[in-house]
């Protein structure tokens, strides 16, 4: 199972939706994101639990993450990111609304 990503409300309940079947979030948060120097929210990316981020976080986790798809060789990969960064995007200004990382 892979890491899931999802827009949910103030009560966790989720929005909407990006689902990781093949594996490609935990394959970057168990390598890749934990050697990004400099980096502010991916690295704290737990592919086997939850990581929750708020308001003030998403502007910094939408830029680590077009970073990462930048860097992607990997086409199947690049596509999963930017659907991930899709999502991050319309969470941002939104009162109320987290991106929730859901590990295995």
């Amino acid at each position: 199972m892979g890491i899931d990503v999802a827009l949910v409300n103030e009560r966790h309940e989720p929005k909407q939706e990006v689902h990781d079947p093949r594996q490609c979030l935990t394959s970057l948060a168990t390598g890749q994101w934990l050697q990004l120097q400099g980096s502010v929210c991916l690295r704290f990316v737990d592919p086997w639990g939850d990581t929750v981020f708020n308001q003030a976080q998403l502007p910094v986790l939408l830029s680590e993450l077009e970073q990462s798809v930048a860097s992607q060789t990997d086409p199947e990969i690049k596509a999963h990111l930017l659907k991930v960064c899709h999502l991050v995007a319309k969470a941002k200004d939104r009162t109320h609304m987290y991106v929730k990382f859901i590990g295995d």
